[in-house]
């Protein structure tokens, strides 16, 4: 559960504020747009530039998701950082989204709010008591400036994530969810109440019919992509690994000279002594039809 906001955190807040920002670029030079989606590269997409300019860019933004990590630590009273740059650079699948006042700070903006989301293996019991093997979309923190604090700021950035991921707030692992967190999913989603699991994430009560339903569209989404491809392949005439069926690479050297027939194969095989044929129409193999003698 998140603990109260505190002078002595407002100091804290404040004493990394000044250790970091002075180092940065402003958050309107950063982030271009209200809220910015980095994943692990640290890079913006409408970002354009030099390498110096990129690696600049990389540390300033790699400083503000420190600063934005320490503030959301703080505020939950952790006793360890959630996210930073550098766990971001290192985890593929996390993505972190900034929401950004472009007219704070007189029109240099302030970054003041944060949703990091990835998805995770998790083992979840359902309300029959199975265990279910999942790897759902999972909100792994969430923070907003506590100045910031309803005034819509948090839904503007968990309406632009499921957007962005194209899911449903109920198909979402939470992980070690705040009596604040939940009050806000059920303020602006009507989620009732949480799920809690053994291994400290929560879920809606409708997070396995949600679940089961993406995995069975998935399931015949991927069935047709699969039928289409190979359906593309037969009328093009491609194998599976990308090659024409019917032509065949070009034998070079010695071993275009035709060979002879084998003697032993002739005792083997039953054979007449007058040779086999090299293609086989009927997928037998070539020692298995005689040649008839011109």
């Amino acid at each position: 559960m998140a603990r109260r906001y505190t002078p002595a955190k407002e100091k804290l807040y404040k004493f990394v504020e000044i250790c970091t920002m002075e180092w940065m670029v402003p958050v309107n030079e950063m982030l271009r747009d209200e809220i910015t989606r980095i994943d692990y590269n640290l890079m913006t997409d409408t970002f354009e530039g030099n390498i110096r300019t990129v690696r600049m860019l990389q540390d300033s933004l790699s400083k503000l998701i420190d600063v934005l990590g320490e503030y959301s630590s703080a505020a939950q009273g952790l006793n360890r950082v959630i996210t930073t740059g550098e766990k971001l650079r290192l985890c593929p699948s996390h993505v972190v989204y900034i929401l950004k006042d472009k007219d704070a700070k007189n029109g240099e903006g302030e970054a003041v709010g944060m949703l990091k989301i990835g998805r995770k293996h998790l083992f979840l019991f359902d309300d029959k008591e199975q265990v279910r093997e999942l790897e759902p979309l999972c909100v792994l923190d969430f923070y907003v400036v506590c100045n910031r604090q309803r005034t819509g700021c948090g839904k503007k950035l968990f309406d632009f994530m499921l957007k962005d991921t194209e899911s449903d707030v109920h198909a979402l692992a939470i992980d070690g969810p705040s009596h604040k967190m939940e009050q806000f999913l059920k303020r602006n989603y009507g989620v009732e109440r949480l799920v809690r699991q053994n291994n400290n994430f929560a879920v809606s009560p409708k997070f396995f019919t949600f679940t089961t339903a993406e995995l069975k569209l998935k399931a015949v989404n991927d069935r047709r992509d699969t039928c289409g491809s190979e359906q593309s392949r037969a009328q093009s005439g491609d194998s599976k690994a990308g090659r024409p069926v019917s032509s065949l690479p070009p034998v070079i050297g010695r071993f275009a000279a035709p060979r002879r027939p084998s003697a032993i194969a002739n005792v083997i095989h039953g054979g007449n002594g007058l040779g086999y044929r090299q293609d086989s129409p009927n997928g037998c193999s070539p020692l298995a039809r005689p040649m008839n003698p011109q």
